[in-house]
């Protein structure tokens, strides 16, 4: 029993300092947060927060690993189905990002940040990109043998641009979230998407 109390309290002390994490670098990123003010705001020691996750580096990858698995728990299953269901999914990701701005915020900021080769989390971004971009290449080319995206669509540039107006909608969000309605321009973006790669029979 007192053993299952320690991990149990171990396993909050730690989502206290990702919590903690993720809220200042949504405000200061992550060149300007450092592990003693994470450490003051989750309620522990900078011991604690090395013994958790190692270094500044390995709690800057937990927190990005967190925000990815909060999004699949969440919208997930929302792409799911036939390709042209999942193209019409979309969406899924701006009503996440309304509902969980901070977060949002905070993978803009970091990903700003990292863009240059010599930052930590670099190679993050670039292989989360290239997944993204490989995922719907896929989707893509399964419309087209389906017969539900007509025959000669480039995959690979249409999957491009996907990736490009996902990256862009999250950033431009907050720079006129007044006169941007993210859920809105998805919605007409997946419109004006699926009318592109329908086949004419769809």
């Amino acid at each position: 029993m007192p053993v299952r109390k320690a991990t149990t309290r171990g396993k909050q002390t730690r989502q206290h300092i990702l919590d903690a994490a993720m809220e200042l670098f949504s405000e200061n990123g992550y060149r300007g947060t450092g592990l003693m003010a994470i450490g003051q705001k989750a309620g522990v020691t900078h011991a604690a927060v090395l013994y958790h996750f190692g270094s500044s580096e390995g709690l800057l990858m937990a927190v990005l690993d967190e925000r990815l698995r909060r999004f699949e728990q969440e919208a997930g299953n929302a792409f799911e189905g036939e390709p042209i269901d999942i193209l019409r999914a979309l969406p899924a990701i701006a009503r996440f990002n309304v509902a969980h701005p901070e977060l949002t915020k905070m993978y803009v900021v970091l990903k700003a940040e990292n863009l240059d080769e010599n930052q930590p989390a670099h190679e993050y971004f670039v292989a989360h990109l290239r997944t993204t971009h490989a995922l719907y290449r896929a989707v893509l080319e399964s419309g087209v043998a389906k017969g539900q995206f007509r025959a000669d669509l480039d995959a690979d540039a249409k999957a491009a641009e996907i990736v490009a107006f996902v990256g862009g909608a999250e950033s431009d969000a907050f720079l006129d979230g007044e006169r941007l309605d993210l859920v809105a321009l998805y919605e007409g973006y997946v419109e004006a998407l699926v009318r592109d790669v329908a086949a004419a029979s769809v």
